[in-house]
């Protein structure tokens, strides 16, 4: 039996997210466990998640808060976990290079060097720190990671030329299909938008809404920015959604989701694609960010960055070629049930270990 340790960002715990995940308060197409790692379970692979404190007090988070200033990733959440790390975990998984950074810092102050780290990497290549100091530290701690995964094609590619020595993998994400709504006929419906991602191309969008407004753009967002810019178009309402079950109506009343986004290399708002996707709600997306290794233009709708224009022609398209909407939401759903699922996702880093252990022996 391989005994996997999933180390998860402070909030996403195991008691937390299932607490959260049953009351309907995380919004969107989400599992038990956090991104369904859990789906990895078998005769020969056990896994557990990483805990979270049930309530940080005011000084827990500011020690929290400091140390992450301080190295740049999170090593209280993983040092919280030590234990349950170093005592009988045959392998780690991390979901981004905060926890990644902060386990492979744990494994040196202890020593823990029979234990092997599969360690993802999110936000890594397009935020690689400036600071000399931090860079050569990052260096020193992921030059032992066993394998480095990217969830983008495009910054694995990176990698691999920064890490030669390491072993890079380019692993899809994909999302809960469990349950998909089939694609409902609609002559009107809402334009929305999804998404608090940095990448998010407010602008783009607010400079669209501003050609056409005789249609309303509802956003679903907390960003600041996105809040600010709609304060300034009419027909940009954000929409204040604390349920998942506002989530769900959300999506039944819409007719397009727009996913714009600024140029980036980490797939910013493939989640969103895809849960418009299981949600039966074609989708326009810009062309960027390694979204195109996921997705062909049978199933979502490309358009360039930064070109209102062709955002503006895009909707009008889809909103008058029903035909093209339907199919567009059939490709995406066939695809994504039988390859870009959770279950694909957790498969991939099943792989991954059994390979591993082809060279530990841990079973």
């Amino acid at each position: 039996m391989i005994r996997v340790f999933v180390q998860m960002s402070y909030g996403y715990g195991a008691r937390n997210w299932n607490n959260r995940f049953r009351q309907g308060k995380i919004l969107g197409t989400n599992e038990p466990y956090a991104y369904g790692y859990h789906r990895a379970n078998s005769d020969k692979i056990k896994v557990t998640y990483s805990e979270d404190i049930v309530k940080e007090n005011p000084i827990q988070k500011s020690v929290r808060y400091a140390a992450r200033l301080i190295l740049g990733f999170d090593f209280i959440q993983v040092w919280r976990n030590r234990k349950e790390i170093a005592n009988g975990t045959d392998v780690v998984w991390t979901y981004n290079e905060s926890q990644t950074l902060g386990v492979m810092l744990l494994k040196k102050l202890f020593s823990l060097n029979k234990i092997k780290v599969i360690g993802q990497s999110v936000w890594l290549i397009d935020k690689w720190p400036k600071n000399k100091i931090r860079q050569m530290l990052y260096r020193w701690l992921l030059r032992d990671v066993d394998v480095l995964t990217f969830n983008s094609k495009i910054n694995s590619d990176i990698a691999k030329r920064m890490f030669p020595n390491n072993r890079i993998e380019f692993t899809k994400f994909g999302i809960r299909c469990d349950e998909m709504i089939p694609y409902s006929e609609k002559n009107t419906g809402n334009i929305i938008a999804v998404g608090n991602d940095r990448s998010r191309d407010w602008n783009t969008l607010a400079v669209c809404a501003s050609h056409m407004k005789d249609e309303k753009f509802f956003l679903a967002t907390q960003s600041a920015s996105a809040i600010a810019i709609a304060g300034k178009h009419p027909n940009m309402i954000i929409a204040g959604l604390k349920t998942n079950d506002d989530m769900a109506s959300f999506y039944d009343k819409a007719i397009l989701v727009i996913v714009p986004l600024e140029r980036n290399n980490y797939v910013s708002g493939l989640t969103v694609v895809e849960e418009s996707g299981v949600m039966g709600v074609p989708c326009i997306v810009t062309d960027t960010g390694g979204l195109r290794d996921y997705f062909n233009d049978d199933m979502v709708y490309f358009v360039p960055p930064n070109d209102p224009e062709a955002l503006h022609n895009a909707i009008k398209f889809l909103l008058d070629n029903q035909d093209k909407r339907a199919q567009m939401v059939k490709n995406i759903q066939d695809y994504m049930k039988n390859s870009l699922n959770s279950e694909t996702y957790a498969k991939e880093y099943v792989d991954i270990t059994m390979d591993l252990n082809r060279s530990y022996h841990w079973i």
